[in-house]
């Protein structure tokens, strides 16, 4: 550094003396080597010693050179104090705006594990004050007994009162219990917009699309639920929802198919969960009714399909749902009287007639339970 100054002065002496010069006129002036001079000229420049036009040097006067390093740092002050005042706006809008945003977009997900039947109840209650705009619900399983219903039949009337848009989604074979059908009919009269599916995976309870209800094990007999809040956290219950609610249909159009049908809806979900391979107590859950009545149900079916097996049935059923009629009827116990080759019958004599049919048994409303 020493002998960069001692260059640099030797030069600005000579640039002086001869008033300018080139960069190869000093170095013969001040007897200075090539890198000498390129040394003593950097210096001069940083000290702003020295001005260059078009390869030519002239002095500088220390005083304006000083000025102008002074005017220079007052502009880089005034930058970085400008950047200093930015920086601390910054800091504070994101520490006192943004950050908190974050912090209450996080407490917004909440996650309540119910299993107490009296908390259930007193926390549904609590959850229907608070709806506004939409209560949706899916029951795919099995129905609680009828004064259960009626309260939530008067709890759903009010909600319609206050102008909740309500929408239900419940088994097909409940049309085949008269109490349960009553039920449906007197939903649909209230108000509620109601529409039967054959299953579905599991209960499930929409409120404003921002609080969800589910069984904490679905598929099973615990009655504990899962409650949580956050439009981010039931955007994939939002989406089962409205997938049951397309492939659901209408609750009139469900009751006329009903009534016209020789299959009850139940006795259809039975041999399609069968043939998917389901065992009697996994249909038995998922249709909310008893082991035994899937038995019987199976067994009354194989023997009108004229089936060897489960499988069997499930693939005939499976044909015929797609035409004109549900199930075939069975064989005939007794076939014509077929015309003897020993004694031929006369063209004009009246052929002998045919023996009925054998009736199809009748069956018992596919949605009670045993």
């Amino acid at each position: 550094m020493e002998d960069d100054e001692a260059y640099a002065l030797s030069l600005y002496q000579a640039l002086r003396a001869s008033g300018e010069a080139e960069a190869a006129g000093l170095s013969t002036a001040t007897g200075l080597g090539g890198e000498q001079v390129e040394r003593g000229l950097r210096r001069l420049r940083r000290l702003g010693l020295v001005r260059e036009t078009g390869g030519v040097l002239e002095p500088v006067e220390p005083d304006a050179a000083l000025l102008g390093k002074m005017g220079a740092h007052r502009s880089t002050a005034a930058a970085h104090a400008a950047s200093a005042t930015e920086l601390e706006q910054l800091t504070h809008a994101l520490l006192t705006r943004y950050r908190p945003a974050v912090a209450d977009e996080a407490s917004q997900f909440e996650v309540e594990f119910v299993s107490d039947r009296r908390t259930k109840d007193r926390r549904l209650r609590d959850l229907n004050a608070e709806v506004k705009l939409t209560c949706d619900s899916l029951h795919p399983g099995g129905m609680p007994p009828m004064d259960v219903l009626t309260r939530s039949l008067a709890e759903d009337a009010r909600l319609v009162e206050r102008g909740v848009h309500c929408r239900a989604i419940y088994r097909q074979g409940l049309l085949q219990t008269p109490k349960h059908a009553r039920y449906l009919h007197e939903l649909v009269q209230i108000g509620v917009e109601v529409r039967l599916i054959e299953h579905a995976a599991y209960d499930l309870l929409l409120l404003d699309r921002t609080i969800a209800w589910i069984p904490a094990a679905p598929g099973t007999t615990s009655p504990s639920v899962v409650l949580f809040r956050g439009a981010a956290l039931i955007n994939a219950q939002i989406a089962l929802y409205e997938d049951c609610w397309l492939r659901a249909v209408p609750y009139p159009k469900a009751l006329a198919d009903s009534e016209r049908t020789a299959l009850p809806a139940q006795e259809r979900a039975v041999v399609r969960l069968m043939s998917g391979g389901l065992s009697d107590d996994q249909i038995a859950r998922k249709l909310g009714v008893h082991r035994r009545t899937v038995q019987r149900t199976v067994a009354r079916l194989m023997e009108r399909l004229n089936a060897g097996s489960r499988f069997e049935a499930g693939m005939k059923l499976a044909r015929t749902m797609g035409g004109a009629s549900d199930v075939p009827e069975r064989p005939q116990l007794f076939q014509p009287r077929q015309p003897s080759p020993a004694s031929p019958v006369s063209s004009s004599a009246p052929s002998s007639p045919s023996a009925p049919s054998a009736p199809v048994p009748s069956q018992a409303p596919a949605g009670r339970s045993s």
